[in-house]
């Protein structure tokens, strides 16, 4: 059985949304990146602070490019 995905962040620019989400699978914690809802990048990482590290390091790289959280 796997994990339902949690969403880490969204983040939006020019009328399009860029995702992360995560969720526990059994060889490790899987970071899925959408534009809007597709999928576009899955990495898997052995624990969750590699995992939360990486989430936060596309993150930060999408708004220093000028996308902004969501609202709402």
């Amino acid at each position: 059985m796997e994990d339902q995905p949690t969403v880490l962040w969204s983040l939006e620019r020019d009328g399009r949304t860029v995702s992360c989400g995560a969720k526990l699978m059994p060889y490790g914690i899987e970071i899925d990146r959408t534009w809007d809802g597709e999928s576009v990048g899955t990495g898997v990482f052995e624990t969750g602070e590699e995992a939360m590290s990486g989430a936060e390091k596309k993150r930060a790289d999408r708004e220093a490019a000028g996308w902004r959280i969501v609202s709402g």
